[in-house]
C-alpha cells in the first residue's frame, strides 16, 4: 500500500510541475551497483541499474527528479555463497544546482523485492535456492554530479537503508551506484 501510494504521489507531482513554465527533461538512465548489507559482515555484490528519470525545474537552483528503476543489489558471504536481490526502486531526488554543471542530491527512495535468489559455488558446479527478503526496502539517497551539455548527466550515489533488509534482522541494504543519465 506504501508503494501504491508512493508512486500515485510521485506520478502527480510530475505531471503538476509539468505543467509549469519552468524546464522539465525526461531521459534514461543507467550504471554500476556496489552493493552489500550495511552492518553486516559480508562482501560486495557487483550489479547494475537502468531507469528513466523525469527532472523537473523547482526555481533556478532546485530540481526535483522522480525516478523508476530496475536495481541489482545483494552481497557474497565467507560461504561461497552470493545472494541475488533484484529490485524496482522508485527515488525521489532534489537536486541542488550550487554551481552550475555541479549539483548535489539528496531524497528518499522505496523498492519492491521482485527477484531473490542464493548461488553456492561448489566444487562441482553451482546450486540455486531462494531467500525470503522483506518486499518492500526503503531509505535515503546522497550524491553528486554533473550536467554536461546536451542532455548529459553523469553521477555518483550512495543508497542508506533504513528498512531491514530481512524480518527481525538488524541487517540493511547499503548501495553505491555511478551513473550516466542521458534526456531525451
Amino acid at each position: 500500500m506504501k508503494f501504491k501510494m508512493l508512486l500515485i504521489v510521485a506520478l502527480c507531482t510530475t505531471f503538476a510541475f509539468a505543467q509549469e513554465e519552468k524546464e522539465s527533461y525526461f531521459g534514461i538512465k543507467a550504471g554500476y551497483n556496489l552493493a552489500s548489507l550495511r552492518d553486516g559482515d559480508v562482501d560486495h555484490r557487483n550489479g547494475f541499474h537502468v531507469g528513466i528519470y523525469g527532472e523537473h525545474q523547482l526555481n533556478k537552483h532546485v530540481s526535483f527528479q522522480p525516478e523508476i528503476q530496475y536495481s541489482q543489489l545483494g552481497f557474497k558471504n565467507g560461504n561461497n555463497q552470493t545472494i541475488k536481490l533484484d529490485y524496482i526502486q522508485v527515488p525521489l531526488i532534489f537536486k541542488g544546482y550550487i554551481v552550475k554543471p555541479l549539483y548535489v542530491e539528496l531524497g528518499p527512495q522505496v523498492g519492491v523485492n521482485i527477484s531473490k535468489k542464493e548461488e553456492t559455488d561448489l566444487i562441482f558446479g553451482t546450486t540455486t535456492e531462494t531467500t525470503e527478503p522483506n518486499t518492500i526496502d526503503w531509505g535515503m539517497n546522497a550524491g553528486v554530479g554533473v550536467s554536461v551539455n546536451p542532455g548529459i548527466t553523469l553521477g555518483l550515489r550512495y543508497y542508506h537503508g533504513i528498512g531491514s533488509a530481512y524480518e527481525d534482522t538488524d541487517v540493511y541494504n547499503s548501495l553505491y551506484q555511478v551513473f550516466v543519465g542521458i534526456n531525451l
